[in-house]
């Protein structure tokens, strides 16, 4: 959730002819992660939760994918919040690994 918080007072800083586009692609794909993870956790089997963890991996490279262009759009200096996706792909892996 520290990742979504991120996320947001990042894109503040982005300019307004950005806020239905990159704004709101990385607020979409940042939740997502979030979000998915919540879903899978909901009483369901391993396969279907690791359905859910993949799709929540899949959604913070879509994440950091738009952070990279934020980054060189708009010259902003990110490497924290990358730190923090890195940190979130290590434990989604692992997590999934470690289901059957």
């Amino acid at each position: 959730m520290e990742l979504v918080a991120d996320i947001y007072k990042i894109v503040k800083q982005l300019p307004t002819d950005e806020r239905f586009a990159l704004c709101d692609q990385l607020k979409r794909s940042s939740t997502s992660v979030v979000l998915n993870i919540a879903e899978g956790t909901g009483g369901l089997g391993d396969k279907e939760f690791k359905s859910f963890l993949r799709n929540a991996l899949k959604s913070l490279y879509e994440t950091v994918a738009g952070l990279k262009i934020a980054e060189m759009l708009f010259k902003l200096e990110l490497n924290s919040v990358f730190e923090k996706c890195d940190i979130v792909g290590k434990e989604l892996n692992a997590l999934i690994k470690s289901l059957k």
